[in-house]
């Protein structure tokens, strides 16, 4: 007797009526649920609206013998798993070997026998039984396999079982079974390994699930990959094993320190009112007090280029003071002519007191350079973040090089320079080091806002990030020029007009 909750369904098809009655009576005697066909049309039609779970087929049938009945159904991709059982009153090699090559899986020769029958159809559920579960073990290692989260099963001494392509990923090798049979604590960022311990002996203790962070070392070496490690023990074969579910977060806290660092500059930018108006007041004595010194002293000449360079830096301040109110307020600044000549020498004479003694200052500026529609803080500003750059670049000494040409771009030459480049004439003005240079992955990151290779608090990762918003803002691009070992050119274009 069948003993399953749901009834294995058997579609029979036979034009003799007596025979199908018999199969009738015995088969649901027996728990089966029967679908009954005369004639090779219907047995389709039937399988079709309600696939079985095994079929009788008689071979000798009008119209449609049951070896082209057969053929039919494995044509049909949702029937043609289905177990198939000829029953035949041909008994030869000739016969069997057609039905076997139009798809059959078992011969039953008439007159058979009730007690055979009965064997091979519960002989067959089992097989189909067996074929759905590994159909279904199939289907859900398909689903482990593309986990978009990292799934890995450890034994009790943390030693991997079982993991998935994303967790490959995250430990940088290729294929997953490489991880098998290794201490997935090697895998870890050393000084997260007691926290996962801990997060296993509370998920043990309670019996349900705990979570924890911890990094992934890919290729065994530390790496910024933070996961969220979710701990359940889980049975597996007749002992406790532990399931890990390893969610990447790396990119999510990396943007969460983002706002919290926007956070902060919007908190300055508050703030930035009440400080320009201090700090004004502040440069305005300081103003007011190098003019009395300047009409009390005799100065030389020597101290008066260094008292006047004083009384420009204050300016600047002043203007710089401007811009940064201007900027919280959302103001562009004010556009004028400026003559890139004297801007660039001015920051010259701020930059050589900051300086490293073995840092050397070129400045190559072409005669005659038309002036560009800029705003003179801004474009001071660009300039100082540049030099700075390229200064700090150099930690060893080297070269400084500022320099400044008139160049007009091509419709076919302009792509090739950036995506945001016009035809036209520009001012091109070029800032280089001979310091260590960048790697082509560093390059492609370099404007991103918080993006620095400098140590923490010595760069907040906005200098050049600025730079790009600000020539951006004039119209103009930036294209950069960098080999590890070579140096790093910088060359701002400010369109002419």
């Amino acid at each position: 007797m069948n003993s399953r909750a749901t009834p294995i369904t058997i579609l029979v098809a036979d034009d003799d009526l007596r025979g199908l009655k018999f199969l009738e009576g015995l088969l649901t005697s027996e728990g089966y649920r029967l679908q009954c066909a005369t004639d090779g049309a219907q047995a389709i039609a039937l399988a079709e609206a309600e696939p079985p779970d095994v079929i009788l087929l008689d071979v000798m049938m009008p119209g449609m013998d049951g070896f082209e009945v057969c053929r039919r159904i494995r044509a049909l991709p949702k029937l043609n798993q289905i177990p198939i059982v000829l029953l035949t009153a041909l008994d030869d090699r000739e016969s069997r070997l057609e039905g076997l090559d139009a798809g059959a899986d078992d011969f039953l020769t008439k007159p058979f026998d009730s007690a055979e029958l009965l064997i091979r159809l519960r002989t067959i559920s089992r097989l189909n039984r067996f074929r759905a579960l590994s159909e279904e073990r199939e289907r859900f290692e398909q689903v482990v396999a593309f986990s978009p989260d990292g799934i890995v099963l450890l034994d009790g001494g943390g030693r991997i079982l079982l993991a998935n392509r994303e967790f490959a990923r995250l430990g940088g090798i290729q294929d997953p079974s490489e991880a098998r049979g290794q201490d997935f604590f090697d895998w870890l960022n050393p000084d997260d390994a007691g926290r996962l311990r801990c997060a296993i002996g509370s998920s043990a203790a309670s019996g349900g699930p705990a979570i924890t962070e911890v990094s992934i070392a890919a290729d065994l070496e530390p790496t910024a990959a933070t996961v969220e490690a979710t701990v359940q023990h889980v049975p597996w074969k007749g002992e406790q094993a532990v399931h890990l579910v390893l969610r990447d977060v790396s990119e999510k806290k990396r943007l969460e320190l983002q706002v919290m660092r926007f956070q902060r500059i919007e908190l300055l930018g508050e703030l930035a009112g009440s400080v320009v108006h201090d700090m004004n007041n502040v440069l305005s004595a300081v103003s007011g007090n190098l003019s009395l010194l300047e009409m009390q002293l005799h100065l030389d000449e020597e101290a008066k280029a260094r008292m006047e360079t004083i009384v420009h830096s204050v300016q600047r301040g002043h203007g710089i003071l401007r811009q940064l109110l201007a900027f919280t307020r959302g103001s562009d600044g004010t556009m004028k002519p400026v003559a890139v000549a004297d801007a660039i020498h001015e920051v010259v004479d701020l930059l050589r007191p900051m300086m490293k003694f073995q840092v050397r200052i070129v400045c190559d500026v072409a005669v005659n350079l038309p002036s560009v529609d800029a705003d003179p803080n801004q474009l001071h500003q660009v300039l100082m973040n540049l030099c700075v750059n390229a200064r700090d670049a150099m930690p060893a000494g080297g070269e400084l090089s500022i320099r400044a040409r008139w160049v007009s771009v091509t419709a076919s030459g302009a792509p090739r320079l950036a995506p945001e480049a016009r035809p036209g004439d520009y001012v091109v003005i070029e800032v280089g080091d001979t310091g260590s240079g960048m790697t082509p992955e560093v390059r492609s990151k370099i404007f991103a806002p918080f993006f620095t290779t400098k140590p923490e608090g010595k760069g907040t990762g906005l200098g050049l990030a600025t730079v790009l918003r600000l020539v951006r803002r004039h119209r103009g691009f930036v294209t950069v020029e960098s080999e590890p070992g070579r140096g790093s050119r910088f060359s701002c274009y400010l369109p002419v007009g």
